[in-house]
């Protein structure tokens, strides 16, 4: 005959709870762990498209900067736009996989037309949307130009003192750690920044601009 035992019959007890909080504990935690992963992974994505959406502005902000100075210390050869591009690419320190300067355009405008640039150069090459010449129809060959403003003024070179000259950068991508609604996994946004500004005077003693 077996005795009862008040003792061995609590600890029984007390194993199967265990047992029972230990299988809840493993259910509990991998119901709660894709969830946090999620909004953890979504924290880091929303930061840094953030992040990277605010050094492009500050990058070609300074670009602008530059360029409306006929900045001449830059390390660059070529162009007035190949050093510009340079500056966006020296400013945007810490994106995920750099900034190539085939994403960087330099326009320059005339006060006639602010909608299309007279010369557009990305990646080291320039074209030109063939306004120039004393009847407005040939094109601007190597940045020199012969076009009279509405005012009367002749605007000699794409980027003389006096003309709008924008930095731009357009379509850095970002694809998401994880999917979002609307994404699938492995696709993302597009990033772009723009900044625009007025060429400023020639350094003394210099009467034409530099190869835009």
């Amino acid at each position: 005959m077996t005795s009862y035992s008040p003792t061995n019959a609590g600890k029984a007890v007390s194993a199967r709870r265990r047992a029972t909080q230990g299988g809840n504990a493993i259910l509990e935690g991998s119901l709660i762990l894709l969830p946090m992963l999620a909004m953890f992974f979504g924290i880091v994505d929303v930061s840094m498209a953030i992040y990277i959406q605010s050094t492009l502005s500050s990058s070609v902000r300074a670009a602008t900067r530059s360029a409306i100075t006929y900045n001449s210390n830059m390390t660059c050869a070529g162009s007035q736009a190949v050093c510009t591009a340079q500056v966006v690419q020296n400013n945007a320190v810490g994106l995920p996989a750099g900034l190539a300067s085939s994403y960087i355009t330099v326009n320059y405008y005339t006060t006639n037309n602010l909608s299309t640039p007279v010369m557009s150069c990305n990646n080291g090459t320039c074209t030109t949307n063939s306004v120039c010449g004393p009847a407005n129809n040939g094109p601007c060959t190597n940045g020199a130009m012969d076009v009279t403003l509405s005012n009367g003024i002749v605007v000699n070179y794409a980027n003389q003192p006096g003309n709008p000259v924008q930095v731009v950068v357009a379509g850095y991508p970002w694809n998401w750690l994880v999917p979002m609604p609307g994404f699938s996994a492995g696709t993302g946004i597009t990033l772009q920044a723009a900044s625009v500004d007025v060429l400023e005077g020639l350094a003394a003693g210099v009467t034409v601009p530099p190869t835009p």
